[in-house]
Formats: structure tokens, sequence, C-alpha cells
């Protein structure tokens, strides 16, 4: 749902350091961690590949975005 994608988007924003400054095999306890901050608030579940798989293609979603803006064309 867009109320589960935009809470997601807050979450990862929130502990961005927190994936920044641990080491890469640290990054799955961050994302069990917003899995289940997610269910909690809204209820809403899914595996954890799904969920790191929706955060990456929001991010891409919005770094295509941006460079669109910018008069780049990211197809090319």
């Amino acid at each position: 749902t867009i109320d589960a994608a935009r809470k997601l988007i807050q979450l990862r924003r929130d502990n961005h350091d927190d994936f920044e400054f641990v080491s890469n095999n640290r990054h799955e306890r961050i994302w069990k961690t917003l899995l289940n901050r997610l269910f909690l608030n809204r209820g809403f579940t899914a595996s954890l590949s799904q969920y790191r798989r929706k955060w990456y293609s929001l991010k891409y979603r919005c770094e295509n975005l941006k460079r669109l803006e910018a008069g780049e064309n990211p197809y090319d």
C-alpha cells in the first residue's frame, strides 16, 4: 500500500546512519528491525527480501526522476 511504502521510506531515512556506519553483514539485522516496526505501525507484513527489493525500487525510481528533471535520460 502507499501508506506502507511511505512508512518504509520514513523508517529507512530515520535509520540511514545505521546502514552507513555498520558493516554490510549487519544490514540484515537493521532490515529486520524496520520490518518489525512497519508491521507494528501499519500491520503490513512481507518477507525480508520483499522489503529490501521495495526499498531499492523506490530509491532507483527517485534517482531516475532526479536525472529526468536535470534533463538527463537514464535510459540512454
